[in-house]
């Protein structure tokens, strides 16, 4: 994988399948390019059927449009996927002026494989917003994969979380339902609602205690803050104003990194069946993540919102 400086990683291939640096000033010139404004690696994908690959955390993240990728960028850049066997593999095409991108996560990358090979075969029309992700996804109702490079948790520790689609919000969490609701009404098209946009006194009010509020302005998710920290949960208080990185060592902590990292980078809510056992604490709860922006686009805050419930379906068997 190609890194060029510190801002810039990731390769692009070409309608030839030659991978070139994803540097704007190199395709620039290779491109002649002289349009002032505008992105250029989106317009490559998008107007000249190229195919960006860069890594993102643990994932690789995997840029094209359907409607005019070439035949040979989406072959180079299917074996350059195949070569690297991440964790999870995203699917992006670039949005319209004016709106965000477009993503869908998967937590398999050959379940990934087989829609960018869908795009080769040119079946592939569009790739949906990740919040309408069919029931048979592989990212609903389906365990994480394990975090590779964690140590391995003590005896007696457990970790598992199941994402859910958001169409099917339980019952016994029906208050997310209506802040959910009350999310999709504050968008403005494809804009993410800001905070402002919220009616924040209706959100405190129905969270009765169980909201944190978390600043996503940090590059990399260990540096997340949390504004407001909700009060009623098992995990205890004073934790207002700590950043990921400074919370208690483990596996709650590593996988709220990675979660929130999620819905940070794809603007999708995410709603998510947790059962942790950390420290001899057994910690049962649904959580729904709703990101926010003041620009519409990139997500500056999550609400989290946290229902501690039992979870039979997570139960150690």
């Amino acid at each position: 994988m190609v890194k060029l400086g510190a801002e810039i990683v990731g390769v692009i291939f070409d309608d030839n399948g030659e991978a070139l640096p994803a540097h704007p000033t190199y395709l620039a010139r290779r491109l002649d390019w002289v349009t002032a404004t505008g992105d250029l690696i989106d317009y490559a994908v998008q107007r000249l059927g190229f195919v960006h690959v860069a890594p993102v955390r643990d994932a690789l993240l995997v840029k094209f449009e359907p409607s005019t990728v070439h035949h040979l960028a989406v072959f180079a850049a299917f074996y350059e996927i195949a070569g690297h066997e991440p964790k999870r593999l995203i699917l992006g095409s670039p949005g319209k002026p004016g709106t965000p991108d477009r993503y869908e996560i998967f937590n398999n990358f050959v379940e990934g494989l087989k829609r960018v090979e869908a795009a080769l075969q040119r079946s592939q029309t569009s790739i949906g917003c990740a919040e309408h992700r069919s029931t048979s996804s592989p990212v609903d109702g389906r365990p994480y994969p394990p975090h590779r490079g964690r140590p391995q948790a003590p005896a007696g520790e457990f970790s598992r979380r199941l994402s859910r689609s958001l169409d099917s919000i339980s019952p016994q969490d029906a208050w997310f339902s209506q802040l959910l609701r009350n999310w999709r009404d504050a968008r403005s098209g494809w804009r993410l609602p800001s905070c402002e946009s919220l009616d924040p006194l209706e959100l405190l009010n129905i969270a009765c205690g169980r909201a944190h509020i978390v600043d996503t302005f940090d590059s990399a998710p260990e540096g997340y803050r949390f504004r407001i920290w909700g009060t009623v949960n098992s995990y205890g208080g004073g934790r207002a104003n700590k950043s990921l990185g400074e919370m208690p060592a483990g596996a709650m902590r590593d996988d709220a990194i990675e979660d929130y990292w999620e819905v940070v980078t794809t603007g999708v809510p995410a709603y998510q069946l947790i059962r942790h056992v950390e420290g001899k604490l057994p910690y049962s709860y649904a959580r729904l993540l709703l990101p926010l922006a003041a620009d519409g686009r990139r997500v500056d805050q999550l609400v989290v919102l946290i229902n501690e419930r039992p979870l039979p379906e997570l139960e150690v068997r």
